[in-house]
């Protein structure tokens, strides 16, 4: 080889070198109670971050273990530990309690550890313990629910408040979180924003004549304020299906019956179904009392469904021009009558959701989380 071949060669390798120490790999560790194949929203951003992160870094989940799952396996590069559990189903998800969660983060040693829930004391308490760099992703609002589920909100976030400041990032899956986090006492200078995501490849369909809800049919979601201003707005004509099941199914299905509305509730589908029916729906309806965000919102947008929603917590800043967004009852029957009745509005707004939620990719979001977790973690 040339002497200066050879030469710049010995250059790239020590450049090489160099930029390796500067970016090194990281050994990250995600902990939450719930994975696959429990599905909700927060177990869908953990995978979709986690795997596109698995491909330059060491990333394992530890989670309870579910009924006919394996201890230990591997998903997409993700390594998934399961632990010993034991689950009380008086709620979805139910309450969990796991055995060993504090041993098993120090057997792994994590460069970083980002924690996603606080409804679950045995990985709160484990977490506190440990002195590895953390980050927490806060995903639903300080004093969610209605009633004694309320009551029993604010009694664990006052818990909680304390641990949270011994967190070194908080992740808040919109600006909403962060505004309402900072009204709890917690630095803006701690709190970093990262929308949650979508695979924004979805496209325009044709409609057909009905309107949709899918979700859990708990009290926060508040359909009992579209049912009730469907009759008061004498919509009981309007074609509503409602995917998705619940403690108040019975209720308010029976409220529907009372009113004589044209509302089908189709209990559980799976995504197959779930995808089909969002295709074709003229409007995606979200009555909610508290969205922090609405993972939901982004699939309906994905396959050109415009959005009719109350205007609360983080729905505003996913939804952008491809909404009705409503504040009252008035408002709401305003809106699905609009959407009824003129199929130029439905295409126009379907084509602004198909443009808006590319904004939300995971490509992006996996970018700016790696991003906080090597701040973390140098820092520490």
């Amino acid at each position: 080889m040339p002497k200066m071949w050879k030469q710049g060669f010995d250059f790239s390798l020590r450049c090489f070198f160099i930029l390796f120490q500067f970016f090194p790999s990281m050994k990250i560790c995600y902990v939450n109670p719930f994975f696959y194949p429990y599905y909700g929203g927060i177990e869908h951003r953990i995978y979709n971050v986690a795997k596109r992160l698995a491909t330059d870094n060491e990333v394992c989940i530890i989670t309870s273990r579910l009924p006919k799952t394996k201890a230990r396996e591997e998903l997409d590069g993700i390594k998934i530990i399961r632990l010993p559990s034991f689950f009380v189903n008086i709620y979805n998800p139910p309450f969990v309690r796991s055995k060993g969660v504090y041993e098993m983060i120090k057997e792994i040693k994590p460069d970083i550890i980002d924690f996603h829930y606080r409804w679950a004391p045995s990985y709160t308490h484990a977490i506190n313990k440990i002195t590895i760099p953390k980050v927490f992703t806060f995903h639903n609002d300080f004093g969610e629910g209605i009633g004694i589920e309320r009551i029993a909100s604010l009694g664990n976030d006052l818990i909680f408040k304390i641990f949270l400041k011994k967190f070194d990032k908080i992740i808040c899956i919109s600006k909403y979180i962060k505004k309402r986090l900072m009204k709890y006492g917690i630095g803006e200078e701690k709190l970093a924003v990262i929308y949650n995501g979508i695979d924004a490849n979805g496209e325009w369909n044709e409609k057909e004549d009905y309107m949709l809800f899918v979700g859990r049919l708990v009290k926060t979601k508040g359909l009992d304020f579209l049912i009730k201003s469907l009759h008061k707005y004498g919509l009981n004509d309007v074609n509503i299906k409602i995917a998705g099941k619940g403690p108040m199914m019975k209720k308010w299905k029976k409220m529907a019956s009372k009113y004589k509305l044209n509302m089908e509730f189709m209990g559980w589908v799976d995504e197959e179904r779930k995808i089909e029916l969002l295709k074709k729906s003229k409007a995606f309806i979200l009555p909610s009392h508290y969205e922090s965000f609405g993972i939901v919102l982004l699939e309906a947008m994905k396959y050109g469904c415009p959005i009719i929603a109350r205007k609360s917590g983080g729905i505003p800043e996913v939804v952008g021009n491809a909404a009705i967004l409503v504040e009252s009852m008035h408002d709401m029957a305003d809106a699905i009558r609009q959407l009824a009745n003129k199929p130029s509005l439905v295409k126009k707004l379907g084509k602004e959701g198909l443009k808006r939620v590319k904004k939300f990719s995971w490509d992006v979001i996996s970018k700016e989380t790696v991003k906080i977790y090597e701040e973390v973690a140098t820092k520490i």
